[in-house]
């Protein structure tokens, strides 16, 4: 059967499948939402998997799937679409199938001829696991509602049900002759489960795992099951008793998987202590340590060849190493973390941003996109950015470190401002780029001459614990800050007291922004409302209507007219006066963290938590917006 939702995205594939120019094009223009000019950073990195020839790898993120050449690492293509972003995918071994979950159905496509061969259906809830057999003929998905299913891929009919899992079946591989599954859930359960593929029966449970589990693999031979854990440890068990014969150790904290060459000679190891280890099997000896990732190592699997290992970490990078040597042979970047933070520089001619996940700050040509500068200092994720009035200066604060600023032209590190406890998520200048103000998550206001670097003052102020969950007044003497207690507090910069509490929210305030002129104070809430008020009597001058989420973000435009808010996935244009919305913008996948418009009104800059940073055109917009009139 054919769907014809899934047309443009077959359309890609083929495209892809036939070696099309896509790489010729520019990964930062395909297919964008309407409205949006560029997209920078290809989300946050969920899952790898080999095609069966090997000469291309997919990468599931955030926003969809990107496809690489294994050889150059460049990008090859980009499939979007709800399909491309679910819990598990799968490739057939003969590579005419892939299998993709979407919710608690699955999704046979055929890669030749782009057709939709069938839709698996018969779990009650979200399918987390997909593996085929080893001849392809038969497919195992496994559902949060602890059923295994094992499908005939060719007739789609179901062949019969494993049940007795008490957590989620998540974690699925067949050995290697095709007649045992074994099973497990990365959660509390710490038992797998091994299973007959022909009778479904359950042959035995291994409940002697000490810690979480967070991958399982079988040996080339299929009588040993490896399975990595959470405390650090590699396990090796007897598949005919269900006994371990060996613990693998060495690594220093939890590995995320583990998983064997094909020929059975190695297992390769990842984990969160940044390191990828060979154990030569079946002696269980270290062969080879492999560095290169600054965080966290989350998955690594073999090439189809078993020549190349496929890596990816916490730092968003993907690398790809010489299986045999541990050379390190390609490093694809551009994958990003959070993009928490977004600011437009005074003039509009660049706007910075801190998506990047090597926790640098990119700093971007607003009408070309070009990467003009990095911003290179921080040791942890940089979740705040702003520009001082002046365009001087650029100020940065990381999740848990100092904050930075730095020197726009030049991209030398003035001042490094020494005092939260933790993190600042939100900073603000004085209107005369003179000071800072930063919110941190000690619950303290810091006041900081922003030339010598001196603490002006300190006081207790509860925040929000977002980058827009304070604003200071365009004349400096006022700061609105929104916290987790339903209130707006305005402070008095010069005195550090309480000028006023506004209340009106039934939730936590986590976005206030002030208006040019100093007269008006918007506020966005979990309460999935914003709220407009008087800024000098704290009057509640309009409440718009409810937002489809929480408000995470929101921005006045330049001219007073429009109010931009962020929730998740998207982005409204409310008119000021009414509080209707006039626009909607879909495009990102996660909550809309952070908002901004160009000084001249004309552009709109977001960041999303999956970790990509929109650029859109207002111009076209508001276009559309009157011919659809």
């Amino acid at each position: 059967m054919k769907n014809p939702k899934l047309l443009p995205i077959l359309i890609i594939l083929i495209s892809l499948l036939l070696f099309s120019s896509s790489s010729a094009q520019e990964y930062t223009r395909w297919h964008l939402p309407e409205g949006a000019i560029a997209r920078f950073g290809k989300g946050r990195v969920k899952a790898l998997a080999y095609f069966p020839d090997g000469t291309r790898l997919a990468v599931r993120s955030t926003i969809g799937l990107w496809i690489y050449d294994v050889r150059t690492g460049e990008a090859l293509d980009l499939l979007t679409g709800d399909i491309w972003g679910d819990r598990a995918m799968a490739f057939s071994p003969d590579g005419n199938t892939v299998a993709v979950t979407s919710g608690s159905i699955v999704r046979l496509i055929d890669l030749h001829t782009m057709d939709e061969k069938d839709v698996l259906a018969g779990h009650r809830l979200q399918i987390y696991g997909l593996a085929f057999n080893p001849n392809g003929e038969i497919l195992a998905s496994g559902s949060s509602d602890g059923t295994i299913r094992l499908w005939d891929t060719d007739t789609g009919e179901l062949l019969r049900i494993l049940t007795g899992h008490t957590g989620f079946a998540e974690l699925l591989t067949y050995s290697q002759d095709g007649k045992m599954l074994a099973s497990a859930w990365s959660g509390h359960d710490n038992t797998i489960y091994l299973w007959d593929v022909h009778t479904g029966k359950l042959l035995r449970t291994i409940t002697e795992h000490p810690s979480r589990i967070s991958s399982i693999d079988f040996s080339a031979d299929s009588l040993t099951l490896a399975s990595a854990s959470w405390n650090g440890e590699i396990h090796l068990w007897d598949v005919q008793t269900g006994e371990r014969k060996q613990i693998l150790t060495g690594h220093t904290i939890g590995v995320a998987s583990a998983v064997y060459s094909r020929d059975g000679t190695t297992l390769v190891s990842g984990s969160r202590d940044k390191t990828i280890r060979l154990w030569e099997m079946p002696s269980g000896n270290l062969r080879r340590t492999l560095t290169g990732h600054l965080s966290a190592v989350r998955g690594v699997i073999y090439s189809p060849d078993g020549s190349t290992l496929a890596s990816r970490g916490d730092d968003e990078t993907v690398r790809l190493w010489d299986a045999d040597t541990g050379k390190l042979l390609k490093t694809i970047t551009g994958h990003t973390f959070l993009a928490r933070s977004v600011a437009f520089s005074p003039d509009g001619r660049t706007f910075a941003s801190s998506e990047m996940a090597d926790y640098t700050i990119p700093l971007r040509d607003t009408q070309t996109g070009e990467l003009l500068k990095i911003f290179v200092g921080h040791t942890d994720y940089v979740c705040s950015v702003i520009y001082s009035p002046d365009g001087n200066t650029l100020a940065s604060g990381s999740w848990k470190g100092p904050i930075r600023v730095w020197d726009v032209q030049t991209g030398e590190l003035l001042k490094t401002l020494i005092g939260h406890e933790r993190g600042a998520p939100s900073l603000a200048y004085s209107s005369d780029s003179a000071t800072l103000v930063s919110g941190g998550w000690d619950h303290t206001i810091r006041l900081w001459n922003v030339q010598t670097g001196q603490l002006l003052k300190t006081f207790a102020a509860q925040i929000s614990g977002t980058n827009s969950g304070i604003s200071l007044s365009p004349d400096g003497d006022t700061l609105a800050v929104g916290n987790d207690e339903h209130v707006i507090r305005l402070w008095d910069t010069r005195t550090g007291k309480i000028k006023a509490t506004l209340k009106g929210h039934t939730r936590a305030v986590t976005s206030v922004a002030f208006s040019a002129n100093n007269y008006l104070l918007a506020s966005g809430s979990t309460d999935k409302t914003i709220c407009l008020w008087h800024a000098d009597t704290g009057e509640l001058l309009l409440t718009f209507p409810e937002q489809s989420n929480s408000v995470k973000s929101i921005a006045f435009s330049p001219d007073r007219q429009t109010i931009a808010s962020g929730t998740f996935g998207t982005l409204y244009m409310s008119d000021l006066a009414t509080g209707k919305h006039i626009a909607t913008l879909t495009g990102h996948a996660d909550r809309v963290q952070s908002v901004a418009f160009s000084p001249d009104g004309k552009m709109l800059v977001s960041g999303g938590n999956e970790g990509t940073v929109m650029l859109w055109d207002l111009t076209r917009i508001r276009t559309n917006i009157e011919l659809k009139k």
